[in-house]
């Protein structure tokens, strides 16, 4: 009896990359954005770049009204005028976050809603865009928990940068040092002393930004905010390199959706993928993190 030989060889596969594993789930969806997806993508710019015009414009608010207009630190109402301008900057800097928190945070969430709705071929409901509302007290904790593990790492930046441009300028004054010299010292010294607490706001914001989904998302049980932070935790170990890949491939969407499609396309084809490179990843890492507990939970 002839026999026959299997001479196929099982080479070891690779398992895909997050943004690859993303691709694969979301590509159907970009082939023809939907309505629901589009809206979402827009949704997202807006309570996205509201708050960054509000905050650049509590930076330069007096500039922006009277460009010729200087503060005369030589004069004796410069201490005055110094404090003045303070006050200002710090009441438009706490009306930037509180839109932040109560009303672009929330709503871009929403808006994420709705965007996994149009990933996972579901019909959005009117309630998705309010769905942080309606759990607000959830929401309200992990949004206190999301600014301040981004805002503290800043703050500590700031102090430091207050102590060491007095340093420099004590030692420079000291010294004679060339005023222009001591600005560009001061500068980059503040910037080096900077990156690190730059880096820790970052890392803090990808390990807990799916926190928020979680809450609202239908699929995970709606849960609160304490169990959704800890489940943002584990979904994003050890993924912060795949997460800034898929980062900088958001951003680069972005860019080509604007430039190839003559602004127009930013709308139909950059937000649209950008939210949908989000909630995909989202989705991705979920499913990743529910086969893993499974996995766990069934070799005890």
């Amino acid at each position: 009896m002839d026999s026959q030989i299997n001479t196929t060889i099982n080479l070891p596969t690779h398992p895909p990359t997050l943004l690859r594993e993303i691709q694969d789930r979301i590509g159907g969806v970009l082939v023809r954005p939907s309505a629901a997806l589009i809206w979402s993508g827009v949704l997202t710019a807006i309570m996205t770049g509201v708050p960054a015009f509000m905050a650049i414009y509590a930076a330069f608010a007096d500039l922006l009204a009277d460009p010729t207009k200087g503060i005369d630190l030589s004069g004796e109402q410069s201490i005055t005028e110094l404090s003045g301008l303070m006050s200002g900057a710090i009441l438009n800097v706490f009306f930037s976050v509180a839109f932040f928190l109560l009303v672009a945070l929330p709503f871009s969430y929403g808006a994420g809603l709705i965007g996994l709705r149009a990933i996972r071929n579901e019909s959005p409901k009117r309630s998705d865009l309010f769905a942080p509302y309606l759990r607000a007290w959830d929401f309200s904790i992990f949004s206190i928990v999301l600014i301040l593990s981004g805002f503290i790492p800043l703050l500590i930046w700031i102090v430091l940068a207050i102590i060491v441009s007095f340093v420099v300028s004590l030692i420079s004054v000291m010294n004679e040092g060339d005023p222009i010299g001591q600005i560009i010292t001061i500068m980059l010294t503040v910037l080096i002393v900077g990156i690190p607490f730059i880096f820790l706001s970052i890392y803090f914001q990808f390990r807990l930004v799916y926190a928020g989904i979680a809450i609202i998302d239908p699929a995970s049980g709606r849960m609160g905010a304490f169990p959704a932070i800890a489940k943002s935790w584990r979904m994003t170990r050890r993924q912060n390199g795949p997460l800034s890949v898929v980062a900088l491939y958001a951003t680069w969407a972005l860019i080509r959706g604007t430039i190839f499609g003559y602004l127009i396309g930013l709308f139909t084809r950059g937000l649209p993928e950008f939210v949908a490179l989000f909630c995909g990843s989202y989705d991705v890492l979920a499913d990743r993190l529910r086969s893993h507990e499974q996995s766990s939970h069934g070799s005890q």
